[in-house]
C-alpha cells in the first residue's frame, strides 16, 4: 500500500523530472519483494491450514479411539467381576457367535501402531512445518526491512541531489539576473549615447547641406568643407557602431531573457520534483517504530554510531 503510494506520488512529476532513476528502480523491487513475499507467505499458511486440517482429523480419529477403548475397558472389568454369584448372569442364545466386522488380534495391533504412526508423522510434519513457516516469516522480514533501509538511504540521497541541483539553478538564476541587470544599465547608456549624436549629426549635414547653397563661383572645395565631410564621416561612423553595439547589447539581453525564463521554468520544475520527494519520507513513516527518529536514522545510515559521545 505505502509503496504503491510512493510510486503514484512519484508518477505527479512533470515531464523534463520524469526520469527512470535508482529511486523508482528501488521502490519496484521493494514493491517486488512485498508481493513476493505475500505469495509465499500466502502459501506457507495454505500448508499449515492443510496441515491444521489433517491434524483434526487425526484428531478426531484418536478420540474416538481412545472413546472405544475405554469402553472395551469398562466392559472388560465389568467381565472381570462377573462370578457365580453375579445377579445378572443368565444363559445365552448362541453366545459363541462372532459379531460381524470382528478383525484378528493382529489386525487390530497394527490397526493401533497405524495410528499412532500417522499422529507421529504428522506432529513431525507439523514440527517441520513450523519451522518453514518461521523461516519463510523472517525471510520476508529481513528482505523487507533491507529493501526498506536501501530506499530509504537511496530516496534521501535523491533528495540531497535535487536540492543541491536546485541551489545551483538558483545561483545561476540570481548570476544571470545581476548581469541582466548590468546589461540593460548598459543598454541605456548606449539609447542615451545614440541620442546624443544625433543633434551633431545634424548640424553637420545641415552645414554641409547649407553650404551646397553658396553661388557657384564660391562653390570651392576648401578646408571648411573638407574639415565637414571628415566630422559627417566620423559622427557616422561613431554612430553605427553604437548603433551595432546597442543592436548587440539587446540580442544578449534577449538570449539572456529567454534562458533566465527556461531556468525559471526548470526551477519550478525541480522544486516540484523536490517537494514529490520530501513527500515520500512523510508517507513512508508508518514503516518506522515510533522511537525511530530520523536523527537514529541519519546516524544509521551515515554509519556514525561508533563516532558518538555515548548519553
Amino acid at each position: 500500500m505505502i509503496v504503491s503510494q510512493c510510486l503514484s506520488n512519484r508518477d505527479q512529476r512533470v515531464p523534463p523530472e520524469l526520469t527512470r532513476d535508482q529511486l523508482e528502480e528501488e521502490l519496484k523491487k521493494e514493491l517486488h519483494i512485498i508481493e513476493n513475499s505475500k505469495r509465499v507467505l500466502k502459501d506457507v499458511c495454505n500448508m499449515g491450514w492443510e496441515k491444521i486440517k489433517d491434524l483434526t482429523n487425526v484428531l478426531c480419529r484418536l478420540e474416538r479411539e481412545i472413546r472405544n477403548k475405554d469402553e472395551t475397558l469398562d466392559l472388560e472389568y465389568h467381565v472381570k467381576d462377573l462370578t457365580r454369584d453375579s445377579s445378572d448372569i443368565s444363559f445365552k442364545l448362541h453366545p459363541t457367535r462372532i459379531p460381524p466386522h470382528t478383525i484378528t488380534e493382529i489386525n487390530y495391533v497394527e490397526c493401533i501402531e497405524n495410528t499412532v504412526k500417522i499422529a507421529e508423522s504428522l506432529m513431525s510434519e507439523s514440527k517441520n512445518l513450523r519451522e518453514t513457516m518461521f523461516r519463510s516469516r523472517e525471510q520476508a522480514r529481513n528482505q523487507m526491512y533491507a529493501q526498506c533501509q536501501t530506499v530509504e538511504m537511496v530516496m534521501r540521497r535523491r533528495v540531497y541531489d535535487i536540492q543541491r541541483g536546485r541551489n545551483e539553478m538558483e545561483w545561476q538564476k540570481y548570476k544571470l539576473e545581476t548581469n541582466m541587470q548590468k546589461v540593460d544599465r548598459e543598454i541605456e547608456s548606449l539609447r542615451a549615447a545614440v541620442a546624443d549624436k544625433i543633434n551633431p549629426t545634424k548640424l553637420v549635414e545641415t552645414r554641409l547641406e547649407t553650404r551646397t547653397r553658396r553661388p557657384v563661383l564660391e562653390r570651392v572645395d576648401d578646408k571648411p568643407m573638407r574639415g565637414l565631410i571628415e566630422e559627417f564621416e566620423r559622427v557616422h561612423l561613431s554612430h553605427s557602431k553604437l548603433e551595432k553595439k546597442l543592436e548587440d547589447a539587446l540580442t544578449t539581453y534577449h538570449g539572456m531573457y529567454n534562458h533566465h525564463e527556461r531556468l525559471t521554468r526548470d526551477l519550478q520544475h525541480k522544486n516540484q520534483a523536490l517537494e514529490t520527494d520530501r513527500r515520500l519520507i512523510e508517507i513512508r513513516k508508518p514503516l518506522h517504530a515510533p522511537d525511530d527518529t530520523q536523527f537514529k536514522r541519519n546516524v544509521g545510515y551515515c554509519h556514525m554510531k561508533d563516532e558518538l559521545v555515548p548519553e
